[in-house]
């Protein structure tokens, strides 16, 4: 019996995918900054309800997806001071 050929993949939507790069300027990471911020005080008050209702454990939706999140944020600070680097040297020499 005759192998199937493959299916040619669709044809990729570009209207609506993301730019893997973007320029950033120090507004726009501070942007950024503040958004974290944000989030790891709504997350620091968590904390601090479990601590103070005295709560041994909760289980909670979403974990794999926060540590993918995490994983993302730390490639991300990686890959900005690459650039903030490359950028200086082109600069300055």
């Amino acid at each position: 019996m005759a192998k199937k050929k493959a299916k040619p993949a669709p044809p990729a939507d570009n209207k609506n995918r993301i730019p893997r790069k973007e320029p950033y300027d120090s507004d726009r990471m501070a942007n950024v900054v503040e958004r974290l911020r944000e989030q790891a005080g709504r997350l620091s008050q968590l904390a601090r309800t479990l601590d103070d209702a005295d709560i041994d454990e909760v289980v909670i939706d979403g974990h794999a997806m926060l540590l993918r999140g995490l994983n993302q944020i730390d490639n991300f600070a990686d890959n900005a001071a690459r650039a903030v680097r490359e950028a200086r040297t082109m600069k300055f020499g």
